[in-house]
């Protein structure tokens, strides 16, 4: 372990991550503490696409922390932003009061499933629940304690009171990257919370600022009313633009990872950049950028249908999603294993991502386990820029370095995994077809056999919820069979499949083969090779009473019985 540690502790260059890491040093040297922020806004189900924030963010910590700074992870969560529409894998009683609940505030809304006690909370608690299943420790901050900071408001005040300022700088960052939309003279960058509707959205206008900052008037265009919202009692909030800087100051942030839309000429990241340079007199925390995963549906065989993940549309796995089919391990290698060479110019590549793909996924982490532990021992050497990305990937995705095997763990690949779980009844029956297979060498650990365990269970959700299993053609298979074992599989399909799957027993099932056999004289091994070829187009398999007990077989071999009766 001390030999991992060193290699953690050292400049990896050859990694995003750690190249990010030097150049938060350089550019924020002597800091008593370095500060990466994350952020998402809970507005539907957090997927795999938001992970990205949180992983880069944890990851940059980790190698600070590696290398002996003291840092901190945050999430910035924007849980009062006014909500808009709803999911649309809602309630339809939800749905229905839509246009009644637009503009309030996400955390002042129902839970519409009744589980949390909010409809913010509803999504947010997914994921800080899943922080420790992916080793993140990454600190949540909601917006309402965001906003209630006196730091935060006290600043806010100062953006108010001096806001023509404020809307020059950010007016000439947009007007220098093409944009005509501009703020105007009566622009005031805060949206007041309506008293009588609690509406916090473009519907209630700020009218008048306080010489102080501190009262805003408004009007609310919803409901007609007039009234003035104090900023020392968070009754509002800042739009976005104003809100973002704000943070970044409050807790110290130097660096936060984003998706490429920010990099454009203009965009709030820009403007952001502006406004701690020119008014607040600060350096603007430094930044990844990465390109968005897109959901490929797992029925699209073509692959060809490609969807950017949504929050509000359902589209995309969530965090804890992904647990019940794969190692947590693998989805930070996912995030982590893309490189840019110019972390200033460049974003990580997409991620074009279907639940078909786990299992390749899985099988690619492996491999990138076997070259780490094989670089460790010396078995093998790579260039320093290979050696990098593999001890950098590989550690990093770590749930927790103290948990490391020694050496190289065992796995099974995901297929011959598969394999066996199509059959299997449970998991310890799978264990055992497993050492069947040959696939449990002696010696194993104990850790060892309870990865192989949990690893079984995925797979084992991965084919109830994506396998699609693909029998052979019925008439190819048939021709594969000569004249005797049609007619004994006609035979035997007939008696067998009458049987009700409860009630079917292996014994059942020979007594019937051997019958058959005296009858058509044919040996026994010659039916038993008649099914296994139109089932899985091989002479041997699994026993089978484990086919007659899978519905989708049954369904096969119906129609290859009523092929075989014609």
């Amino acid at each position: 372990m001390s030999k991992i540690i060193k290699i953690a502790s050292g400049k990896l260059y050859g990694h995003f991550i750690y190249r990010a890491a030097e150049e938060v040093i350089k550019n924020f040297p002597g800091e008593k503490q370095y500060v990466a922020e994350a952020g998402f806004t809970p507005s539907g189900k957090i997927h795999l696409g938001n992970f990205n924030d949180l992983c880069i963010t944890h990851a940059l910590i980790q190698v600070l922390e590696y290398w002996g700074y003291k840092g901190r992870a945050i999430v910035a969560i924007d849980s009062r932003d006014p909500f808009r529409q709803a999911p649309i894998f809602a309630p339809e009683e939800f749905k229905k009061r839509e246009e009644e609940l637009r503009g309030l505030p996400f955390d002042e809304i129902d839970d519409p499933w009744g589980c949390h006690k909010n409809f913010a909370e509803h999504f947010i608690a997914p994921v800080i629940e899943s922080f420790k299943d992916y080793g993140l420790k990454i600190d949540a901050i909601r917006a309402h304690e965001i906003h209630n900071d006196s730091r935060y408001i006290e600043l806010l005040k100062r953006v108010l009171v001096k806001r023509e300022k404020v809307r020059s700088i950010i007016n000439e960052v947009r007007k220098k990257a093409g944009h005509k939309s501009l703020y105007g003279e009566k622009w005031i960058p805060f949206r007041p919370k309506c008293e009588v509707c609690g509406r916090m959205d473009e519907e209630v206008i700020p009218i008048s600022v306080s010489e102080d900052g501190r009262y805003v008037e408004y009007k609310c265009n919803h409901c007609g009313h007039e009234g003035v919202a104090d900023v020392e009692k968070a009754q509002g909030k800042p739009p976005f633009r104003i809100d973002w800087p704000l943070r970044w100051i409050v807790f110290n942030v130097h660096f936060e990872p984003m998706g490429k839309d920010l990099m454009a000429s203009g965009s709030s990241y820009d403007t952001g950049k502006a406004l701690m340079r020119a008014f607040f007199n600060k350096k603007a925390p430094l930044s990844v950028f990465y390109d968005f995963f897109y959901w490929v549906p797992p029925e699209d065989i073509s692959r060809e249908t490609k969807l950017k993940f949504s929050k509000r549309r359902g589209v995309g796995f969530g965090m804890k999603e992904w647990l019940k089919y794969a190692p947590p391990e693998v989805l930070k290698y996912i995030i982590l294993r893309r490189q840019i060479e110019n972390i200033y110019q460049e974003s990580l590549k997409h991620v074009d991502f279907s639940p078909l793909d786990i299992p390749s996924y899985v099988d690619s982490y492996d491999k990138l386990e076997s070259r780490f532990y094989d670089l460790l021992s010396g078995k093998i050497k790579l260039p320093k820029p290979d050696a990098d990305r593999t001890y950098a990937t590989y550690i990093l995705s770590q749930v927790d370095l103290g948990r490391m095997h020694p050496r190289k763990p065992h796995r099974i690949p995901y297929n011959i995994m598969i394999e066996a779980a199509i059959w299997m009844e449970d998991i310890d029956d799978g264990i055992k077809m497993l050492a069947r297979m040959r696939q449990l060498p002696k010696g194993l650990s104990d850790r060892e056999i309870e990865d192989i365990r949990q690893r079984l269970m995925r797979v084992w959700n991965w084919i109830n919820d994506f396998y699609k299993p693909s029998m052979p053609p019925i008439e190819d298979a048939l021709n594969k069979l000569t004249d005797k074992q049609r007619e004994a599989l006609k035979v035997f399909l007939a008696d067998a499949l009458v049987i009700d799957p409860v009630d079917i027993t292996m014994e059942k099932l020979r007594e019937l083969v051997k019958k058959i056999s005296t009858e058509i004289e044919l040996k026994t091994k010659e039916i038993y090779q008649a099914l296994y070829t139109v089932v899985l187009d091989k002479k041997e398999g699994p026993p089978i009473i484990r086919l007659f007990k899978k519905n989708f077989v049954r369904d096969h071999l119906n129609k290859i019985l009523e092929v075989l009766k014609k």
